[in-house]
């Protein structure tokens, strides 16, 4: 007599047939995430705390040296001279009404100055100068008086580049704030919270987002000469993968995520491959947190709603076991659709 194979005994026979041979994976079980070690596992539910996000790298805005005075001469400097004689009599030994002398602060930031010589005069005030040229002029004439006019300060500006609204060389005008400069050059072309502000420094880098460095007044310090400042998109992503219906990396383009919105950015969940308790939050850092959410308990749905996703975070649901015939039966008949496979023999998901 022929024996009649009923559909659980043929089910059983595919899967002992898979349990011979290794079935393609996206990753691992539900079970091996439960019981492996290395991390924090943390049952996600409604009384789960809340973590903020990880404070965003500031590498010190307020650490960086403090700014050079302002108003110093620097090559390539235009200066203007003029000297002149108080005398009552109203004759004098220098050309009336005065002596003018227009030089350029050379490469080596010096001058050469009529019956002076060669003078250094970078990093020097147009003030003090004036102070020096006259005391250096005090033994050859009454009352001899210098003026010193910086007409092109070269060195009292700074950079704005990168993605400011209105990127150029700005002058240095009093205490010039890096908010106060952004403003000017018309702010970013992204959303505060998306753009990172870089403060170069001679040798010295700093960097932290905009939103932070509004936030917070320390870090708003004013610019010093020289100063290169640059706006970049602050390009930050979580990730997706496993038995989701769209896996791939996504930008994090918002000031806060929920996991319940990554879940919908990945297009939720495979109707024929996921494990509803197998959602799985892994939070890379010093903690090593993996967090699960049990999405057949109904009351998950308003924890994932509730519960922050980081920058960084990877979103990773497992294969259900009973995927596992769906898998067979497709390489044995070309049928991929766990839909024609019962779903009801007690397999865990």
């Amino acid at each position: 007599m022929r024996r009649r194979i009923t559909p659980g005994a043929a089910l059983a026979a595919l899967l002992s047939l898979g349990a011979c041979a290794s079935l393609p994976e996206s990753g691992p079980r539900t079970d091996a995430v439960l019981h492996a070690a290395g991390y924090h596992l943390v049952r996600l539910d409604m009384a789960t705390p809340n973590p903020p996000p990880a404070a965003s790298p500031a590498r010190g805005m307020a650490a960086l040296p403090p700014a050079a005075p302002t108003g110093r001469l620097a090559p390539g400097d235009e200066v203007q001279i003029t000297l002149w004689e108080a005398n009552p009599t109203g004759q004098t030994l220098l050309t009336q009404p005065a002596l003018r002398l227009s030089l350029r602060v050379g490469a080596d930031g010096s001058v050469a100055l009529p019956y002076l010589g060669v003078w250094h005069v970078a990093g020097e005030s147009a003030p003090a100068l004036s102070c020096r040229i006259a005391a250096a002029f005090a033994a050859q004439g009454h009352q001899i008086q210098a003026a010193v006019l910086d007409t092109t300060p070269t060195a009292d500006r700074v950079v704005l580049a990168g993605e400011a609204a209105k990127p150029g060389l700005y002058p240095l005008a009093g205490a010039l704030t890096l908010s106060a400069l952004i403003a000017e050059g018309g702010g970013g072309r992204g959303p505060a919270d998306e753009t990172l502000v870089r403060l170069r420094r001679g040798a010295h880098e700093a960097e932290m987002p905009l939103s932070t460095l509004l936030a917070d007044p320390a870090d708003d310090i004013p610019l010093a000469p020289g100063d290169e400042v640059t706006l970049l998109p602050r390009r930050r992503y979580f990730y997706a993968f496993g038995a989701v219906n769209h896996p791939g990396l996504f930008p994090y383009d918002a000031p806060a995520l929920s996991l319940l919105t990554a879940l919908a950015e990945a297009a939720g969940l495979r109707d024929d491959l996921a494990a509803p308790r197998g959602v799985f939050l892994y939070r890379p850092g010093p903690s090593q947190t993996v967090y699960q959410l049990d999405l057949s308990d109904p009351a998950s749905v308003f924890a994932a709603s509730r519960f922050s996703l980081h920058p960084g975070d990877v979103l990773y649901v497992s294969d259900a076991s009973v995927a596992d015939a769906a898998k067979i039966l497709s390489a044995i008949t070309g049928l991929g659709n766990i839909a024609a496979v019962p779903r009801n023999f007690g397999a865990p998901y």
